[in-house]
This record gives structure tokens, C-alpha cells and sequence, in this order.
């Protein structure tokens, strides 16, 4: 394609958040990013981004041009490797260890074009809040978060950082007050699990963490606890990118306060002695970071329409 390279550097504007952080990626002056994207709007008719809190925010139109050039990409990647290992077929089970959130609306998504690719894979992928035991077999490849563990010989990478915020349904927040500081969150009804830490929760005058006094519900997975939000049991504190998916379902309360959560890919050290293994682990650190505005900001995903 004539035009593929305009088509690159919208997606390098897009993961840098600026022309400068795209020239960088691809190794060209500002000034032709600048060029390139004009071209590529003039053609097609419509902005692509606007500016926005000092950030390259994409339009809807831009928003559609990204997830296609996202798949041209990839298609292109798919070409290469093919062409390098046609005759090495790859095969067989790959476990993938995740929690229920992102393993349950997201993994799916990002794995069924590898799948496609490598029809011979069978990606098996297990949900739950405990760390599977890699090196006992439990799993192949786990998303861990706040920590990659503590065993030893592991292949880690920084997935994603995850922005996290308080949320409540609007019927609720309708019926019981919308609070504005912290300290107003105290008469309010917490939605609660054991899996996010106190200290993610405002401070209030005092210095001291603030929760909601009276817990409605505690919530076992990221789903229910989500749900129970959705349904009005009180306030609860879950991701930007779980927010969004639950759509006017859910508001955000006490912005702009937030926290983040490391989460990790983390593998043990035979999946270099595994080509399989060692490309869904690849193909999923190169989806985290493709997805990176997901995670941190709730953005729309670049997967799948949200």
C-alpha cells in the first residue's frame, strides 16, 4: 500500500501520545509525522485526533482508522513470521493464568487472531484470584498483578499499570447523596473484595484512609464485585477500563482521585524452550502495549468496541 506508512504513523501518534514521542518511534523528523497525518486526514475527509489535556486524543473517525491499521500490522507481522517458519508447524496447549477481569473480556479478544494464525494452538485460559504454581505446571503463562511472585526462574514483563477509580450506579448516588470530599464517603455503603487494598481509598482531613462505614456486599471476582455496583449495593472502587464497560451503568465519584495497579506477565523460564509458549507469551506483551490507554485511562480498546 502507497499510503501505509501515513497509516503508521497515525498508530505511532496514537501509542506515543504526541508527533514528537511518534517521530522517535519511527525514527523521522516531527515535521514529517506533521505531513503525514495532514495528508492522511486530507484524504480521508475527517480529523483524527484532537487535543486534549496536552495529549492526542482520536476522534471516533480516528478511533476506527487505528483498530483497521492495527490489524494491517499485524496481518504484516503474521506474513513475516509465516514466511520464516512455514514449514515449522505450531502446535499444542498453551494454560494462561488470569483473573476473571481481564481474563474473562479481554484475553479473548486479543488471542483469537493468533488463533487464527495457528489454528494447531489450544489456548486454554483459566480464571481465579490464585497464583498459579508455574513451575508446578498449574499454568504456562500468568497475568499476576501488584507482583510478579517470588519464584525463581521466571520471565517477567510489566503487562500493563492499571488506573483504578470509585465508582457507583447513578440510582444509588441518585437515592443516597453524591459525596464530595473523602470524608463524605464514611455514611456511604461499600461495595467491597479483599483483592483491592485500603490504601487505594482517598484520605480524608485527618490524614486517615476513608472507606464507606457500613459493607453492603463483598465480592469474590471482579465480575460480581462489578455487578454489585451495577446494582446499586454502595460505592466500590474497580478499573477505568471495567467502568467503561459497564457504560452509564456506572458513575465515577470523587474524581479525579485514582490509584494504579501493576499488573504483570510472568512465565517460567522453559517457555524459551518452547515456540509455542514463547510466541502467545510475545503476542500478549505486545498486546499489553498496544492496549496501553486501555488500562491506564480506560480508553476504548483497540481489540474490540467498547
Amino acid at each position: 500500500m502507497n499510503n501505509w506508512i501515513e497509516y503508521q504513523i497515525a498508530l505511532a501518534i496514537h501509542e506515543g501520545g504526541s508527533h514528537a514521542a511518534a517521530a522517535k518511534l519511527l525514527n523521522v523528523s516531527q515535521p514529517t509525522i506533521s505531513r503525514g497525518i495532514r495528508a492522511l486526514e486530507e484524504r480521508l475527509g475527517e480529523a483524527l485526533f484532537q487535543r486534549r489535556g496536552g495529549e492526542n486524543r482520536p476522534t471516533e473517525t480516528g478511533k476506527t482508522i487505528i483498530r483497521h491499521a492495527m490489524r494491517m500490522r499485524d496481518d504484516a507481522a503474521a506474513i513475516e513470521r509465516s514466511a520464516g517458519s512455514a514449514n515449522d508447524e505450531i502446535a499444542g496447549e498453551v494454560i494462561i493464568s488470569a483473573s476473571d477481569g481481564v481474563g474473562g473480556d479481554w484475553l479473548p479478544h486479543v488471542l483469537a487472531p493468533l488463533r487464527d494464525r495457528h489454528p494447531g494452538l489450544v489456548l486454554r485460559i483459566d480464571l481465579g484470584m490464585q497464583k498459579a504454581n508455574l513451575a508446578a505446571g498449574e499454568a504456562d503463562i500468568a497475568l499476576r498483578w501488584r507482583s510478579p511472585g517470588e519464584q525463581q526462574s521466571l520471565i517477567v514483563r510489566k503487562a500493563a499499570t492499571v488506573g483504578w477509580g470509585l465508582y457507583a450506579a447513578p440510582s444509588y448516588l441518585e437515592k443516597f447523596g453524591r459525596p464530595w470530599c473523602a470524608d463524605h464517603l464514611k455514611p456511604h455503603r461499600l461495595v467491597d473484595w479483599g483483592y483491592i487494598e485500603p490504601e487505594g481509598w482517598p484520605t480524608g482531613e485527618a490524614g486517615d484512609i476513608v472507606r464507606p462505614a457500613e459493607i453492603a456486599v463483598i465480592a469474590n471476582s471482579a465480575t460480581s464485585h462489578l455487578q454489585a455496583m451495577k446494582s446499586g449495593f454502595g460505592i466500590g472502587m474497580t478499573s477505568h477500563r471495567l467502568a467503561r464497560l459497564a457504560g452509564p451503568a456506572l458513575e465515577r465519584v470523587l474524581a479525579p482521585h485514582e490509584t494504579v495497579q501493576e499488573l504483570y506477565l510472568v512465565a517460567h523460564d522453559g517457555v524459551n524452550r518452547s515456540r509455542r509458549h514463547r510466541l502467545v507469551f510475545d503476542h500478549l506483551a505486545d498486546s499489553f502495549k498496544r492496549d496501553s490507554a486501555h488500562f491506564r485511562k480506560g480508553d476504548f480498546s483497540v481489540f474490540f468496541d467498547a
